[in-house]
């Protein structure tokens, strides 16, 4: 009887999973009642939904009348038409994100069409859209324009706008946050590819961040969240995302580039800001561009502890408390923004569905997917079943914002709001790689795959029972799932030992998820060879 009822249950259970519709797929449900991917089988899921995004982008995204494919001048385009929308564009932060997605996409799939994409947005910044180097905040990206403006310059303030003033920053503002991040960036594009212009950009970017740092408090970040770039006149004084600005100076410190012991004392100075003020009373607000100033701190969003929290994971020597943060970190976003909302549950089908900030606080796929992937670090690094199926349960509910065409939605319902570079593809697609590579089983099985370095991979070639790389450094370690059995690996013209851990250089692999670690101490060059 016991029996029966079990597969009644279950068979009532997919009945109704298959009845429900969302965001045009049917929902999949598995015997629990938990939610699954819309792509089967689950384990392409993640691939999936990245492949069509890029896709999207590399071949349908329209040229609009300035001549310039949609996202380089445009923030977002309507869902019907595909042409420009109205809204202030973003290019600082935008192009950061995509410089990130291209970077993991492209080790994970060799697909060089999207460095090339995104090389050619980051020069166009370069050129349209960065402060000149005699103003206060000189040689800066501008976070914000002008919708479809060939010049990148802060957006005007518009009638309806002067009654949210500072939304789109203004004209002339900049967003130090923003340039940290595009500066990051910009030095991955010079790791990836050589180019020095990349390079000389993100110094110039760290030279003005360190010229300007300032002492902060409650009430100011050490680096206002908006300022008028030829004069310094703050437009709003604090900024949580001070993280971005530690993410640049740690890799120029790391590479001995620009002013190393200058960039140190002032990474210190934002580090021990973040660890003071907002780790202790939260006060993660103010990222977006789009936010109109206020006169409060009170618009809380999850950009800003989620960041921390993976720089957090990736560096657990700069903070002896790391663990708790994480942990704290992590609750905090889920009681803050995994709540019900009018309109929306803030779990459904047992994943945690996430709003972008108290401002707007609608459930969106690249802020679920961001909470995602930090979760299945932090259960990478703790073992934490409880913790890897809340990841597993929210990524999925982020492919449902992916449609077979490669549209993806910034959340389940459109409501006007069209499709987002930003949310929709550059903080979206990221998300699945790092999630990936901290669980490598979500990967594709019986596939090739590089899901994560320590380094940047500067050239990458896949065949069916070999794979060879480049990195940008001698010593890093790489994750791959792989389609065969790895009967060698070798480090520039030298074989490394087959080894249980990865103590010394050499690799491990386990055969039952066809996962391959590998730690190379002394090459660049990286060759794998199947049986």
């Amino acid at each position: 009887m016991r029996r029966l009822f079990s597969f009644v249950s279950l068979f009532l259970i997919l009945c109704s999973s298959y009845a429900q519709e969302f965001n045009t797929h049917k929902v999949v449900l598995d015997e629990n009642g938990q939610l699954l991917s819309w792509v089967r089988p689950q384990d392409k899921a993640y691939d999936r939904v990245s492949r069509l995004a890029w896709d999207f982008l590399l071949n349908k995204v329209r040229v609009e009348p300035n001549g310039l494919k949609s996202f380089y001048t445009y923030c977002c385009i309507d869902g019907t038409s595909l042409k420009g929308g109205t809204w202030p564009h973003n290019p600082a932060g935008l192009f950061a994100m995509l410089a990130d997605s291209s970077s993991e996409y492209y080790a994970y799939s060799g697909d060089r069409r999207v460095v090339d994409l995104v090389g050619g947005l980051l020069d166009y910044q370069l050129a349209h859209g960065t402060t000149p180097a005699n103003w206060k905040w000189g040689n800066m990206p501008y976070a914000s324009a002008d919708h479809g403006a060939t010049e990148f310059r802060g957006a005007h303030e518009s009638d309806y706008d002067k009654k949210h003033a500072g939304r789109g920053d203004g004209f002339g503002a900049i967003e130090p946050d923003k340039s940290a991040e595009l500066g990051a960036g910009y030095l991955k594009f010079y790791e990836m590819t050589g180019e020095t212009r990349y390079r000389d950009a993100a110094i110039a970017i760290a030279n003005t961040l360190a010229k300007q740092v300032r002492a902060g408090d409650s009430q100011k970040s050490p680096w206002p969240f908006r300022v008028y770039a030829e004069t310094g006149i703050v437009r709003e004084e604090y900024a949580s995302n001070e993280i971005a600005m530690v993410r640049l100076f740690d890799e120029l410190i790391r590479l001995n580039l620009g002013d190393p012991k200058q960039y140190r004392s002032t990474r210190d100075i934002a580090w021990r800001w973040l660890l003071d003020v907002p780790m202790k009373n939260n006060t993660w607000v103010q990222y977006f561009e789009d936010i109109p100033i206020m006169d409060k701190l009170w618009n809380l969003n999850q950009y800003a502890p989620m960041e921390t929290a993976r720089y957090l994971m990736d560096h657990p020597d700069t903070d002896p408390e790391w663990r708790a943060h994480v942990a704290a970190l992590i609750a905090f976003v889920e009681k803050t923004f995994a709540k019900d909302i009018e309109g929306y549950s803030g779990i459904e089908w047992g994943a945690n569905t996430i709003s972008e900030q108290l401002d707007y606080d609608h459930k969106m796929g690249s802020h679920t997917s961001r909470y995602a992937s930090v979760v299945a670090r932090w259960t990478e690094l703790e073992s934490d079943p409880e913790s890897k199926d809340k990841a597993f349960r929210s990524l999925n509910w982020a492919t449902y914002m992916c449609r077979e065409d490669g549209i993806v939605n910034d959340q389940p319902r459109l409501d006007g709001n069209g499709i987002w570079f930003s949310d929709g593809y550059g903080d979206y697609i990221l998300h699945f790689m790092y999630a990936m590579g901290a669980q490598p089983e979500w990967a594709p099985s019986g596939e090739n795959h590089l899901l994560r370095s320590t380094s940047i991979v500067r050239e990458i070639k896949y065949s069916p029972s070999m794979i060879s790389y480049t990195t940008f450094d001698n010593h890093a370690t790489e994750t791959l799932r792989l389609g065969f059995v790895p009967k060698s690996v070798a480090a520039g013209d030298k074989l490394l030992p087959k080894r249980d851990d990865l103590g010394s250089p050499g690799w491990t692999f386990d055969p039952e998820r066809k996962v391959l670690r590998i730690r190379h101490d002394d090459s660049r060059s990286v060759k794998i060879s199947g049986e």
